[in-house]
């Protein structure tokens, strides 16, 4: 809401901005005088590599604002959490709005315009999505799919576009997923939990060598499921074939190969297979804390997705490095109803993707850079029983070229520069019960991306700078079920201007990152409500011609022990909708799904050698859930708090507990109207839940 992080700061909402980024940035907090006796104590806080933007460097000589969390983050203080989508919960200004669903990054809805069950009218045009290992997540995997963070290396969340290095649907940010790879050196892991709500986990890895320094292998298994926390109450609820329970497994091989005749040649093989089942959502009837709903329906989903993707890297030990990466994806996606001709649906998706790019140079020398083209192809076949058939042929074929380059102009001042042309070709044929006609869409995008920045080394611990980047995102075509005419709307762009610090002080055992930022929206896509009948809505997308966000992101993570690490961030976001002729009652408007600022603080504690206790809290503003700013669909404040416990009886194992939402906070996270109960819903968090469980290393 305008102004409600400004009452959290005490002062209005441009002077608190100011003040924020200006202590963000003061040089004086880091003076590095006489360290205190606690910091030489102290043990150095690990350096972060940033691998996002096609090329490795350190958070620090990294513009774009971007959270990391690594794979000892995830181990130790992220007990419990089996996806993405928990982990990265407190990431500021990341939000998500219901445990089925995608992030909103800055104010945008990562999933685009066309949401849920709408997307079958007009096919997906996301605004972010995760690459895992170099695969894209498909908008099912994306959504409704459970992306594992079992034997995962790092997880980085970006804010802000990412298209000028991710290319197309990256105008939000980006989530890269790095697992980890083959080791010539033998090791495992496993896992198993039980909690509530039926909660279970069990988790299996091993790596190690099959011919001796030339060829390792790595197998990753990981299955998580619970009971939904949602009872549905109604006498005359129809389950049919559905199922409201949460299920994931998810399997990784990887093969390895550093072939001894071949100096500096490495092929890596994986093969990656997800299978899950998830509801539509996770949302109650008034009254919300008691987590019922009276709706007769759920349909739920249930996908599946195998990937093989093969990487090429070659050194030539000049400078000089080639990496190609090819993937192919096929992916089936079922939507069951409880009566099959009121709801059912088929996904069947193949895409194929090729990237080629060379770098150069290094963040030690003067002058570093890529140069590479991504090539991507997606096919997929959409059937829905609703009212009659409804069927979509939808082709993608995206194009992108793309170079950076990083000059060390003096031993203090570096200007980065990047360029992505991006060439995408749209096609979606197919007919609808609901439109006289068929939909034939074929359109092609093509767009300039330049990405620039200037960094100066106030000391050698702490640098500033400034950043402009721009960011696309391609249009559509959406139907109107008031008027039963196939509509298309504009690619969407904005101009994104920021000013960054990356510290680090006190002996390197406290880093600073924060961006402070304004992002120029031209076209920006909203959807628009429609009601066809009690019980089916439809959305269609309109674009406003000028909207804006600014806003702040800070982190910080302080060692403050050898054993105790302290981590804190912020966010605030503000946003408008300036100009939208389609629909002018929005004008003036904020984005849906964007609190005024968001809070977290985290703590981990090595009490002793074999005893970890580890806790965070999360606060999140007020916000409203729909672009229409409806006041009775407007979420208010809340809070969440973890705690975990972990003791290492073994040196093969450790036994661990936690506790999620300890308060057992039962708060709204988004609500909108259920036409089928007559009434208003929520998406809830979830409540308190427990669980123990037992992991280990050999």
């Amino acid at each position: 809401m305008a102004g409600g992080w400004a009452a959290a700061v005490g002062m209005g909402g441009a002077s608190a901005l100011t003040i924020l980024s200006v202590v963000a940035a003061t040089p004086a907090f880091g003076q590095t005088a006489t360290a205190s006796p606690t910091a030489e104590r102290a043990i150095s806080l690990d350096v972060i590599t940033v691998t996002g933007e096609k090329i490795e460097r350190d958070q620090k000589n990294t513009a774009s604002s971007v959270s990391v969390i690594t794979g000892k983050d995830i181990e130790k203080e992220k007990t419990g959490d089996a996806t993405v989508s928990e982990v990265v919960a407190g990431v500021p200004n990341v939000v998500y709005t219901d445990t089925v669903s995608a992030p909103v990054i800055r104010g945008q809805d990562t999933q685009g315009p066309l949401t849920g069950q709408y997307s079958f009218w007009g096919g997906t045009v996301p605004r972010a999505t995760i690459n895992l290992d170099g695969h894209y997540l498909n908008y099912s995997e994306y959504y409704f799919g459970a992306t594992s963070v079992w034997d995962v290396k790092s997880v980085e969340v970006f804010r802000g576009p990412q298209t000028t290095s991710q290319g197309a649907n990256a105008i939000a940010g980006a989530i890269i997923v790095n697992t980890k790879d083959p080791t010539f050196k033998p090791e495992g892991a496993y896992q198993a939990e039980i909690g509530s709500y039926n909660t279970r986990r069990t988790s299996v890895m091993v790596s190690g060598p099959l011919v001796e320094n030339q060829l390792a292998a790595r197998l990753a298994i990981d299955y998580s499921a619970r009971d939904t926390f949602i009872d549905y109450v109604s006498p005359n609820f129809q389950k049919g074939q559905t199922d409201q329970d949460f299920r994931a497994l998810n399997a990784r091989f990887k093969l390895l190969w550093l072939p001894t005749e071949i100096s500096g040649l490495e092929a890596k093989l994986t093969y990656a297979h997800n299978a899950s089942n998830r509801p539509g959502q996770e949302a109650a009837s008034a009254p919300y804390e008691n987590l019922q709903h009276v709706t007769t329906t759920m349909p739920t989903w249930n996908q599946t997705t195998d990937t093989g993707i093969f990487d090429l890297k070659y050194d030539f030990y000049n400078g000089f490095k080639l990496f190609n990466q090819t993937q192919y994806t096929n992916s089936s996606v079922h939507r069951v109803a409880p009566v099959a001709s009121n709801g059912n649906a088929d996904i069947e998706q193949r895409n194929v993707s090729n990237e080629t790019r060379v770098t150069f140079g290094d963040q030690s020398t003067v002058l570093s850079g890529l140069a590479g083209v991504y090539y991507g192809y997606t096919k997929t076949d959409e059937v829905l029983y609703l009212s009659g058939l409804s069927t979509f042929d939808d082709r993608k074929s995206n194009l992108g070229v793309f170079g950076e380059l990083t000059y060390k102009l003096t031993d203090r001042w570096t200007l980065n520069g990047g360029l992505r042309t991006q060439h995408d070709h749209i096609q979606r044929l197919g007919v609808s019960v609901y439109a006289p006609g068929p939909v034939d869409y074929d359109n092609t995008f093509t767009v300039l991306l330049p990405k620039m920045s200037l960094a100066y080394a106030l000391t050698p611990g702490w640098t500033v700078g400034a950043l402009v980047s721009r960011g696309y995102n391609p249009g559509g075509v959406s139907l109107n079920l008031n008027s039963r005419q196939w509509m298309s709307f504009e690619d969407e762009s904005l101009w994104n201007y920021e000013l960054f610090t990356r510290a680090n002080l006190l002996n390197d055992t406290l880093t600073l990152n924060s961006n402070v930022f304004y992002m120029d929206f031209k076209n920006a896509q909203y959807n628009i409500p429609v009601v066809i009948s009690t019980g089916v809505a439809q959305t269609y997308v309109i674009n406003a011609e000028k909207a804006h966000a600014y806003g702040l992101e800070v982190g910080i993570d302080y060692r403050v022990l050898q054993g105790l690490t302290l981590k804190a961030g912020a966010g605030v976001l503000q946003t408008k909708i300036d100009q939208i002729s389609s629909n002018v009652s929005y004008e003036g408007n904020e984005f849906a799904k964007s609190p005024g600022y968001m809070l977290s603080f985290g703590a981990s504690w090595d009490a002793t050698d074999k005893l970890n206790v580890s806790g965070e809290v999360r606060h999140l503003d007020r916000y409203y859930s729909d672009v229409a700013n409806t006041v009775k669909y407007s979420i208010d404040p809340y809070t969440i708090a973890d705690v975990r416990v972990s003791y290492q009886f073994h040196q093969l194992a450790q036994v661990y507990g936690y506790v999620k939402n300890v308060f057992d906070e039962r708060a709204p996270t988004y609500m909108q109207e259920n036409r089928g109960i007559g009434g208003t819903e929520a998406s809830m968090t979830a409540p308190r839940m427990f669980g123990i469980g037992l992991r280990g290393t050999f």
